[in-house]
């Protein structure tokens, strides 16, 4: 039998909720709609009206970082051996 690795929350539990939370209220706030901030991210405007509205609790790295920089909020990324990565960039 293969070793099953439980799914978990992210470490910074309640600090990942109120990024969610930021994100979802710039996007509400920038006074673009999901199209143009699709054209900006190459994210899907589905997939931005979903991180809007809630319905994508947890959304992939991959997908929150073209929104961070387009929608001008910085961000960094701290491994567990303290090792820190960021995002300086400025959207287009």
């Amino acid at each position: 039998m293969a070793n099953v690795i439980p799914m978990r929350k992210p470490r910074s539990f309640t600090k990942a909720e109120q990024v969610i939370e930021e994100l979802q209220e710039r996007i509400h706030m920038c006074g673009m709609t999901h199209k143009e901030i699709a054209a900006k991210t190459g994210v899907a405007p589905s997939t931005i009206g979903n991180i809007a509205s809630g319905h994508t609790r947890w959304p992939r790295p991959t997908t929150l970082f073209p929104l961070f920089i387009a929608l001008g909020m910085k961000m960094w990324i701290e491994s567990p051996n303290g090792r820190v990565v960021s995002m300086e960039r400025t959207s287009k």
